[in-house]
Parts: C-alpha cells; structure tokens; sequence
C-alpha cells in the first residue's frame, strides 16, 4: 500500500511539473518584401521604432503556473523594427539618414501579444500585432494604423521555436502591410 501511495504521489507531482511551463524569451527579427521601385530616389529619410508595449510581456503560454510561463523579448525591438522599415524604404530607393532626412518614419508598437487564456493547460492562443505608422515629409503627415492577428489552437504547450517565429511572422505581416497601403505611397508622391 506505501508503494502504491508513493507510486501515485510520485506521478501526480510529475503531472503538476509538465503542466508547468518556463519562460520562453523570443527575438524579433521582422522582415519585409517590398518591389523596388524609385518613389523615393534623391531624398533621405530617418526611421525609428518605438515600443509603446504595456507591461514587460507579450503575455502568458498559460497552465497552472502561469506567472512563470511568461513570453518577453529578448532583444532591442525598436533596433528589429527600424531594420525592417530601413529594408522596405530603401527598395523605394530612399537613402537613409542618421538625424533629420527628407522624410521622418516613427513606427510605434502600439501592441504585440502572444497570450493563452488556458488556466490548466494550453489550447487557444490569441496573438496579435499593432502599429502605428507616422511618416512626416515637409511638415505634412500621414498617419496609417497596421494590424494583423491570429488564433491558434495547441494541444500541447509550443516551443520557444514556435512561438518566436509566430511573433515574427505577425510582426513582419504588419509591417508588410504598411509598405502595401496604396494611401501611403500616394502621400510620399504627393509631397516628395
């Protein structure tokens, strides 16, 4: 009977662990394909991201011990976004700038989440990205609001693997969508 006793306690906190999960760091690396085109030959332009993200996390993979299971960034998101805005501008033909340019392009993070709401364990998962796009050119600015958002269902906790590359692929996914807003390529023509 002790056996059996220590058998079931062994296998129940066994249970309790795997129902645990660690924090998971992701790095956001954003990318953009845009077609070259020569929209912004001869003018400068100065990007920079903004992290306007509440809080340190993206959110939580969820199960009993939630609190631990915490998603955060493991680097400098403003550097990952302006890179991937450099990219995009560039293949306008604009030459970027350290200060000031021709054309000033903020991108504020107004919101990056990969969340499941699970208490037990992790199912659904909600995640999203937001920006909002400021791009000033002779004191005229366009204002642009990019969103894109998933839900996932897991029947089993994901990797640090998945949940990065789910990061990265609404992150970049947004961006993209910055680059194919028709309103902003007409705003850069109509004041360049």
């Amino acid at each position: 009977m002790k056996r059996f006793a220590a058998l079931l306690v062994t296998g129940f906190a066994f249970m309790l662990a795997a129902c645990a999960h660690s924090p998971v760091q992701v790095a956001v690396k954003p990318q953009v394909t845009v077609a070259p085109d020569s929209l912004g030959a001869g003018y400068t332009v100065h990007a920079r991201g903004v992290n306007q993200l509440p809080g340190g996390g993206l959110g939580s993979l969820g199960g009993i011990y939630a609190d631990p299971s915490n998603v955060t960034l493991a680097n400098d998101i403003e550097t990952s976004m302006v890179g991937a805005l450099y990219q995009g501008l560039e293949a306008w033909s604009f030459r970027r700038v350290e200060t000031g340019g021709d054309v000033q392009v903020v991108a504020n993070l107004t919101d990056l989440k990969y969340d499941s709401p699970n208490k037990l364990y992790t199912t659904k998962v909600k995640s999203g990205a937001s920006i909002q796009l400021q791009v000033t050119v002779k004191g005229a600015t366009f204002y642009g609001n990019y969103s894109t958002s998933g839900n996932d269902r897991n029947l089993i906790k994901p990797s640090a693997e998945e949940v990065e590359s789910t990061i990265n692929r609404l992150l970049s996914a947004t961006l993209q969508r910055a680059f194919e807003d028709e309103k902003l390529k007409a705003f850069l023509r109509q004041h360049l």
